[in-house]
């Protein structure tokens, strides 16, 4: 497949699903980032995080069908597209010194990114000024996870799964607690354990804090990367679906903590999320995430998935019936990453760098295709 064809393919894939029989797969739950998907590999080598539609949602969003062969890692995608399963890891069948599974503690997302919640819970739940998209507690509440992940377990998973060899980076990613440093603190303590036993990349992400210093502190714990996600280049629509963010956050804030982070992180490993999907602006979103690439600050733009028990859980995004649109929408999305030098692959870590809930390695990639 030649770069257009790959990045058609992972938006279709992002953008509509798959359709799968009933009782097919258990897919996450619940927890920060999208869920309701598995992983598979695409023929680029790269991961997707397929989000499983079955009934009226397949029909809905256009899901394509799914079906096995006579190899159970290996699927097609309506009838020719060939996807491989990636393996459960070895690790999650683990247990640490006190007693609880490392699938409990930290999850392989993609094929080669260890990802945990370092805090499962979100002040924005308390008041009912949560992002609407948000399922934060709910891994929690159903017995997948615990509140919070300590220092020595982290530690302890990293060295099990950097030994299986199924890890290249780490992320850690938090709810937001009621503190000034808005859990920039407690994230330093688990980079600070993590680096006591491996040298692997790690990419955390947290609310711009109150003090700047909170954001030092973590680089100097030895994170490579950091994350802070405005969600939307629209404020119209950052007001509607992210009230509590919008509210404690503003624009100047997050601008403020990114170029800061930029003194200590370097180009393109300072990031942020900015949603596809929600009935943004296109032009304006557009020329947010051109400004963003301008100053270094790498925009990790995915597309929304609407998640179960979430407020948006029956909202119908504004790219399903477009896929025309949305590869117009991701090819300048391409172009302003590759006119910037922002490859996301070169980066150090980050949500990007699995890769799986986003397609902008591909846009990346077809834009450079075209020289």
């Amino acid at each position: 497949m030649n770069a257009e064809e790959l990045l058609r393919l992972k938006i279709r894939l992002l953008t509509e699903g798959v359709m799968v029989d009933e009782g097919e797969w258990a897919a996450r739950r619940g927890g920060a980032g999208p869920v309701g998907a598995k992983y598979f590999i695409i023929p680029n080598g790269r991961p997707v995080g397929v989000p499983l539609r079955r009934g009226e949602q397949a029909q809905l969003f256009g899901a394509a069908p799914l079906e096995p062969t006579d190899n159970p890692d290996l699927w097609l995608y309506e009838q020719s597209i060939p996807l491989r399963v990636i393996p459960r890891p070895r690790f999650y069948d683990l247990t640490t010194k006190d007693g609880v599974p490392y699938r409990k503690i930290a999850l392989l997302h993609g094929s080669e990114t260890l990802a945990t919640t370092a805090y499962q819970a979100c002040r924005y739940w308390s008041n009912g000024l949560q992002c609407r998209f948000c399922t934060i507690p709910f891994s929690l509440y159903s017995g997948d996870t615990v509140l919070e992940k300590h220092p020595e377990q982290l530690a302890e998973v990293v060295q099990a799964a950097e030994a299986e060899g199924v890890i290249k980076n780490i992320l850690i990613t938090t709810g937001t607690p009621d503190s000034p440093d808005a859990g920039a603190k407690r994230l330093a303590g688990l980079v600070r354990a993590i680096r006591d036993v491996s040298r692997l990349p790690i990419g955390v992400q947290f609310e711009p804090p109150t003090e700047l210093r909170f954001i030092e502190e973590v680089a100097a714990a030895g994170a490579n990367a950091v994350g802070m996600h405005i969600e939307s280049g629209d404020e119209r629509i950052r007001q509607r679906m992210c009230p509590g963010k919008y509210r404690y956050g503003s624009l100047e804030m997050y601008r403020r903590a990114w170029d800061f982070a930029l003194d200590f992180f370097g180009r393109g490993n300072v990031s942020t999320f900015v949603l596809y999907g929600l009935g943004e602006d296109i032009d304006r979103t557009l020329s947010f995430v051109a400004d963003l690439a301008e100053t270094g600050v790498l925009p990790v733009v995915t597309p929304l998935r609407p998640a179960p028990k979430s407020l948006l859980a029956d909202f119908v995004p504004s790219y399903v019936g477009s896929i025309d649109t949305s590869m117009a929408f991701y090819k300048r999305v391409g172009e302003i990453l590759f006119d910037n030098r922002l490859n996301p692959d070169e980066t150090a870590a980050g949500c990007h760098k699995c890769g799986g809930c986003t397609p902008i390695q591909e846009a990346y990639d077809w834009a450079a295709s075209r020289g």
